[in-house]
């Protein structure tokens, strides 16, 4: 495979199979540097994104000192300058003597600051085109050392690119030889740096107390739970609440966008828009319900093999077709344990045996993001729900991997 290759396998695996980290890491930002760089990026692959800093005059760098605990997947402290604090069911956000208590049902790991540092993979494969590695060493840790720039892709509107997350249009990468983590960044705009991170004092699967997963506050620290602070938005802005559940996050959210956001998609509304664009052609199954329990079973089964160990017995034509969907496998950031599963969100029928189906890729109860609401189609092959041919075609290509051309489909 060569050295290229086993670095971008390690990058697609990354964090690896580790359960705990522990290290300080220093984050260097210019704020105008990494200002230009961005909007540079946003435009040239066909965005309007615009870049918000917190007030700081343009031409200021910050430095910040963080320390960082990880129990993987689902707890994490980051406390410095900063507080970012989850125990998997709570999460603390805050800053300068003002912290948000929040309720989770799933704690994402990859929403924080130091998420693209420890599962790479999604932000830059295909974002960024990387040289030739070198072996190098970062706190005492081997890893790989490489240049890249940022790769020409096509136009593509919406609120966040990958690599995006990593300041800069070149970049010098250190990523860790055994997690694919990475363990220093240097960013570059037209030959300056514009931003740097970098771990030290690193600790992999060593203990950590729980207690370090609970966010305690000091006695000039003020903690608003999220839902008192969505009550007091709205209470300030005029905004009715007369039947909505003040004990429920999302409805209260709900009544905020409707007011202060009315131009944007709700989820409902996405759901519909997407529903628009396909015409029934005949009338749905008998009994929808088991239709699209058989449906979401093919979906959630995707990988279910036959006796001959190459085909997917839940997929129409599904001869051949085990070994490049394990291989697609392999391109998703995650552990080698890690419970990948594919997770059907709407069925649309358009006649008895055919349907629309918009589904995403979960990791570990974590959304893939760059699978989230693709679509698809099921077809009913003598007497059983299976996911279309092409479907799964389409997403073992778009890991990547390339399909052996298929005999024709039952």
């Amino acid at each position: 495979m060569g050295l290229k290759g086993d670095l971008l396998e390690l990058i697609a695996n990354a964090p690896g199979s580790f359960r705990t980290f522990e290290g300080q890491l220093q984050l260097w930002i210019h704020h105008d540097l990494s200002r230009q760089a961005f909007e540079q990026l946003s435009q040239s692959r066909g965005g309007s994104v615009s870049f918000q800093s917190s007030g700081r005059e343009p031409s200021e760098a910050s430095d910040e000192h963080l320390r960082v605990l990880v129990d993987r997947p689902s707890r994490w402290s980051i406390t410095g300058d900063r507080i970012d604090v989850s125990d998997g069911r709570r999460h603390w956000v805050g800053s300068g003597g003002y912290v948000v208590e929040m309720d989770q049902d799933e704690a994402n790991l990859d929403s924080t600051q130091i998420g693209i540092l420890i599962a790479p993979g999604v932000e830059v494969l295909g974002a960024l085109e990387f040289a030739i590695p070198e072996e190098a060493e970062v706190a005492g840790r081997r890893c790989w050392r490489v240049n890249a720039s940022t790769a020409p892709v096509k136009a593509h509107r919406g609120p966040m690119f990958p690599g995006m997350g990593l300041s800069g249009i070149d970049h010098t990468i250190w990523f860790d030889a055994v997690t694919g983590m990475i363990l220093r960044h240097v960013g570059l705009f037209k030959g300056e740096r514009c931003s740097v991170s970098e771990f030290s004092d690193i600790e992999v699967d060593g203990p950590i107390d729980e207690s370090q997963f609970t966010y305690t506050p000091d006695s000039e620290t003020t903690v608003e739970r999220r839902v008192d602070q969505l009550i007091r938005m709205a209470e300030q802005r005029g905004i009715d609440l007369t039947g909505v559940d003040r004990s429920d996050e999302i409805a209260i959210q709900g009544a905020l966008h409707a007011v202060l956001q009315p131009h944007f998609p709700t989820p409902e509304d996405t759901k519909a828009t997407r529903r628009a664009k396909h015409i029934p052609m005949g009338p749905p199954p008998g009994d929808e319900a088991a239709a699209q329990a058989g449906i979401e079973y093919a979906y959630l089964n995707n990988s279910e093999v036959a006796d001959d160990g190459t085909t997917l017995v839940n997929v129409q034509g599904g001869e051949g077709l085990s070994e490049p969907l394990r291989q697609a496998g392999t391109r998703v950031p995650s552990t080698s344990e890690a419970d990948v599963k594919m997770v059907v969100d709407d069925v649309l029928f358009l006649r008895p045996d055919e349907a629309v189906v918009w589904f995403g890729v979960e990791v570990d109860g974590q959304r893939f993001a760059m699978v989230d609401g693709r679509e698809g189609r099921a077809v009913l092959v003598d007497g059983r729900w299976m996911i279309e041919h092409a479907t799964m075609v389409d997403l073992i290509g778009f890991a990547g991997v390339a399909v052996p051309t298929p005999a024709a489909p039952n």
